[in-house]
């Protein structure tokens, strides 16, 4: 039996002052965006390629930037305490993306947007939440415009703890067809007030589940799927807005508790596979995120967690 998305999200605040203000510069310039295209990312021929067909070029910057640059909330836990932790700068931003350290959606998309604009992309921040956060725009995602045609609008995601690794196109009328990324099934549905739903498929559902935990979950084309995250793709926000929703994340803590609760790093290898490295407390765990969320996490010894980090992540200095 097929059935319909339950939506639940309110209408999103239309404006904020601080999108009606001159925008705030990111300090990216041109010759260290071809350098980490280039160095960090592998990517050679950028003209010829942009020349060639633009989306092309895009979705190998997403697939690229997903390999390489880890979605990861670590370098937060240089601090001495979650009291400690200062929300970063622009700058600060730049220089752990550039350094391969990775870092949340606002570090990830903010520097993807930005190099993407100097590079002759037509792009802009939109914010997101899922159904259980407390707050509007947790989320920081990117729109590129005219990539296709003009008029055409993706969503570009490169900082998100899923792999989505080509750009989305949302000219669909209801539902998306499937994609596939790292094993995974993924789908987008669109949803009342300009709201575009990134779904995962759920392979094996859980019979017995509140209503509350049902909500969210639906039926199409033979598959069960969960909304993950809904993004308010006709709300364009600015540079400056993300900052202050950071400052904002950072000083009240407890608003998204996850992003500070242990350390955690979302990576993908080489030939796919995606996996979490973790810990909460005392305990450490690595599990492989590519097939489904029922899988038995490794659990390490604090040795056996700093040794792989050590040499999976070198750029971190552990």
């Amino acid at each position: 039996m097929e059935m319909k998305p339950n939506f639940s999200l309110k209408a999103p605040m239309i404006c904020s002052k601080l999108d009606l203000e001159e925008e705030v510069p990111y300090p990216l310039t041109f010759d260290e965006a071809q350098q980490f295209l280039r160095s960090v990312l592998k990517i050679s021929d950028i003209n010829q390629r942009l020349k060639r067909n633009r989306l092309d070029f895009l979705n190998e910057y997403i697939h690229k930037f997903i390999l390489y640059i880890p979605f990861s909330n670590i370098v937060h836990f240089a601090a001495k305490s979650v009291r400690s932790i200062e929300p970063p700068t622009l700058e600060k931003c730049k220089s752990d993306i550039l350094g391969r350290l990775g870092g949340d959606c606002f570090r990830l998309n903010t520097f993807s947007k930005a190099l993407l604009d100097l590079y002759g992309f037509t792009t802009y921040h939109v914010g997101g939440c899922n159904l259980t956060d407390t707050i509007y725009d947790s989320h920081c995602a990117i729109i590129v415009c005219d990539v296709s045609y003009p008029g055409s609008r993706h969503i570009v995601e490169t900082g998100s703890v899923f792999p989505v690794s080509r750009a989305i196109p949302i000219d669909f009328k209801d539902q998306s067809p499937v994609y596939e990324f790292s094993n995974r099934k993924f789908k987008f549905v669109k949803g009342d007030h300009g709201v575009v739903w990134l779904c995962i498929q759920v392979k094996k559902p859980h019979k017995r589940r509140s209503s509350q935990l049902l909500e969210g979950v639906f039926r199409s084309e033979g598959m069960t799927w969960k909304l993950h995250l809904g993004y308010w793709t006709s709300v364009p926000r600015s540079r400056a807005y993300f900052l202050e929703r950071t400052k904002y994340r950072f000083r009240f803590p407890s608003v998204i508790p996850y992003i500070l609760e242990g350390a955690g790093l979302h990576a993908r290898r080489d030939h796919g596979t995606n996996f979490l490295l973790a810990s909460a407390g005392d305990t450490y765990f690595l599990k492989n995120t590519s097939d489904s969320e029922n899988i038995v996490p490794k659990i390490m010894t604090e040795e056996e967690f700093l040794d792989f980090f050590a040499k999976e992540f070198p750029q971190y200095g552990w």
